[in-house]
Order: C-alpha cells, then sequence, then structure tokens
C-alpha cells in the first residue's frame, strides 16, 4: 500500500502528468516565437533554434547518468529537484540580456527534463494499485502528448500577447509550483540501490525482450517523424489543404493522438500483446492508405488516415513505453526509461534527416510508403518477439508502506 486513497493516488499522478506537461511546453516554446526571440535578443532565427537543439542533446546525453546517480535519493526528492532545475533554467532564460545566456539556461532546464522523464513514469506506477499500473504510467504520457497539441500553441500565444520573456517566465514558475505540489502530495519513495551493477546500462538492456522493445521504438519513432516532420507540405501538395485547414487537421491529429495515449493505458493493462500488435498493423494500413489515397489526391480518404495514423502511433507509444517499465522494475526501470528515451532521440533526429533528404530531392510524395514500411518491420517484431510485450516474470514493483510516508499529506 501507499498510504494514499485510490483518489489521492490519481491527484498525485495527474499533478506527475501536468509536469510532463509543462516540461514538453518549454521545450517546445521557442519554436512558436523563434521570431520575436531572434529579434529580442538581435541574432538570427538559426541561433535561436540551435538553442532548441542543444536542448534535445543535453536531455539525451544527461538522462542515463544523472538518473543512475540520483537513483539512492528520495523520487520524491528527485521529481521536486529535476521540476525546479528545469524551472529554474527558464527563469534564466526569461532574463536572458544575450543568446549565450539564454542557451545556458536552457541547458540547465534540459538537466531536469531527462531525469524527471526517466523517474516520473516509474514512480506513477509505484503509488497505483497493481491492477491500474499501466494507466497511471500512461497519465504521465499523456501530460507530454496533450502539451504538444494544446501547451505549445498556448505558449505561443501567451508570447504573441505579452513577451517571449513572459512565456518563458510563466512556464519556469508553473515548473516550480508543480513541483512542490508533487513533492507535498506523494508519500515517501525510497530510491533503491544498484546491488552489484544490477540498474547498469548493459544489464538493463540485456533483460529479455528489452532490444525487440527498443527495437519497435526506433523504427517505429524514425518511420513517424520521417513523414510528421513534413505533414504540412504533402497535405498541401496531395490535398490542397493549407491555413485554416492544416489547424483543424493538426489539431484532430493531436486529439487523435491524446486518446490514444489514454486508451492505451487501458489496453496495456489488459491486452498488452493485442494492443501492440493491433497498433502496430493499424499504424501501418492507416500510413498505406494515406499514399495510396495521395497517389490519386483524394483528400476525403486521405485526411481520416492522418487522423487515425495519429491514434495509432499514440496507443503504439504508449504501449511500448509501458512494455519496458514492466520488463525492467526497480533501478532498472529508471535507467530502461532513459535509455528509451535517448532511442527516442535517436529516431527523431533519424526521421527528421530521412524527411529532408526525400522532401529536397523531391520524393516527399513516397513518404508515407516509407513510414508504412517501417510499420512493417515492427509490426513483424511484435509478431515475433510478441513475449516482450507481456508482464514479465520478475520482481514485483515495489510496494510503500504507510510507515514509509513521511510527510503530513494534505486531503485529497
Amino acid at each position: 500500500m501507499t498510504g494514499l486513497s485510490r483518489r489521492g493516488e490519481a491527484v498525485a499522478t495527474v499533478a506527475l502528468a501536468a509536469i510532463a506537461f509543462i516540461i514538453v511546453t518549454g521545450e517546445t516554446l521557442p519554436i512558436g516565437l523563434i521570431a520575436q526571440m531572434s529579434d529580442s535578443l538581435g541574432v538570427t532565427e538559426s541561433r535561436i533554434g540551435l538553442t532548441v537543439s542543444a536542448y534535445a542533446l543535453i536531455a539525451a546525453a544527461s538522462a542515463i547518468p544523472l538518473t543512475r546517480w540520483s537513483s539512492r535519493f528520495d523520487r520524491r526528492q528527485v521529481l521536486l529537484a529535476s521540476a525546479a532545475v528545469f524551472g529554474v533554467g527558464h527563469l534564466l532564460a526569461a532574463a536572458a540580456p544575450d543568446v549565450l545566456t539564454l542557451a545556458l539556461g536552457r541547458g540547465l532546464a534540459a538537466l531536469g527534463h531527462g531525469v524527471y522523464f526517466a523517474v516520473a513514469a516509474p514512480a506513477a506506477m509505484r503509488l497505483a494499485r497493481p491492477e491500474v499500473r499501466g494507466r497511471a504510467g500512461a497519465r504521465v504520457m499523456v501530460g507530454g502528448s496533450v502539451a504538444l497539441v494544446i501547451g505549445t500553441p498556448l505558449a505561443t500565444l501567451l508570447g504573441q500577447v505579452t513577451s517571449w520573456r513572459i512565456a518563458m517566465l510563466a512556464v519556469g514558475v508553473v515548473a516550480v509550483a508543480l513541483g512542490v505540489l508533487v513533492a507535498r502530495l506523494m508519500p515517501a519513495m525510497p530510491g533503491a540501490s544498484v546491488r552489484g551493477g544490477g540498474g547498469s546500462v548493459l544489464s538493463t538492456v540485456r533483460l529479455p525482450g528489452v532490444l525487440a522493445i527498443q527495437g519497435v521504438v526506433l523504427f517505429a519513432v524514425t518511420g513517424q517523424f520521417t513523414l510528421y516532420t513534413f505533414i504540412a507540405p504533402y497535405v498541401e501538395q496531395r490535398f490542397g489543404v493549407t491555413g485554416t485547414g492544416l489547424t483543424i487537421l493538426l489539431l484532430a491529429y493531436g486529439a487523435a493522438a491524446v486518446v490514444g495515449a489514454t486508451l492505451a493505458g487501458r489496453v496495456a493493462d489488459i491486452k498488452p500483446i493485442t494492443g501492440v500488435r493491433v497498433a502496430a498493423a493499424t499504424f501501418t494500413i492507416a500510413l498505406a492508405g494515406l499514399w495510396m489515397a495521395g497517389a490519386f489526391e483524394t483528400g476525403i480518404a486521405g485526411l481520416p488516415m492522418v487522423v487515425i495514423w495519429g491514434g495509432a502511433f499514440s496507443v503504439l507509444n504508449v504501449c511500448v513505453a509501458l512494455a519496458v517499465l514492466r520488463r525492467a522494475p526497480g533501478p532498472r526501470a529508471e535507467t530502461a526509461n532513459a535509455f528509451t528515451g535517448i532511442v527516442f532521440q535517436a529516431g527523431i533526429v533519424t526521421g527528421s534527416a530521412l524527411g529532408a533528404v526525400a522532401n529536397d530531392a523531391g520524393l516527399l510524395a513516397t513518404v508515407p510508403l516509407f513510414t508504412a514500411a517501417a510499420g512493417v518491420v515492427v509490426l513483424a517484431i511484435t509478431l515475433l518477439r510478441g513475449n516482450a510485450f507481456a508482464p514479465a516474470e520478475v520482481e514485483p514493483i515495489e510496494e510503500l508502506t504507510p510507515v514509509e510516508v513521511g510527510v503530513d499529506l494534505p486531503r485529497v
């Protein structure tokens, strides 16, 4: 038992998801305000864009070493510290007199990003009852998904109405406040010491099924971002969708992704193998259908495929992430989660690069077919190694007893 009521568990995991929401919002904030920021700091838009790339690199590079170093500490403290570091980084960025200070603030924020996403989902699952652990972990992931649909546009709007500095300031203040709230809501959650190297990267990757899961992550994300990065020019070329129509389409895509992430938590608890296979098949079929519709320039058939694609990828993404956590409990869960984040970032970089090459070569029309081919590989892995997505026969996730509750929890 965690010492929390069922409602308390839900509130705590929603708070964890809210931090995920604000972190992803902060990560992508410069994208919508890049022109304003470059004018304000007197540099080119490309230099502002480099702060986004540097953020991703630092977050990926620091995730595993910082997660392993912090494994001995109470997870409440780690979650609070990571949210606080992220928030303070954005406060520094908001006050930046030049692009170097902006980069330093963003770099500091990135140090909190990787650790938070490595620790938050496993912590949410430790809080929850065994039968709903998948749903609890999924809530954290939904927070990040919602940020891409709602958080980034809202931050952009705030920056346009006020200034980019106010938007940065708001992200920083909210992140710190949510970190304090989570520390108040959660019971004591002792870190697990690494025994005999059991939480090392190599030993974690060698756990049964983990490499198969990482293969799914790499192929799915690479295929996904090969097309998603250039979805705007693709639908304009193939279906003539621009302006308001494109905004509506992306909102529908995002809404499907949020619904998919929400449902995936339930699917992962009940039918994890079937869920990941159906998601992989749906992903593949939707992309093949989109390619065919694009070839005939039939928007009435192609645009619904975009929405189905969004929902299918979201289900696949959450099911795979939860599979990692099931295969690697305790300190391994956090190491595995951090490693998955690195593989995910590698897929984004690779996919975006492939999409750029195809676009420059005038082959954008064929990109959905490539993404569908990546889906075929993913489906093959799930069919051949379906046991990787089943609950593992390993030590259970550590339960917390009421004695471990080290703070007076508010009534919720």
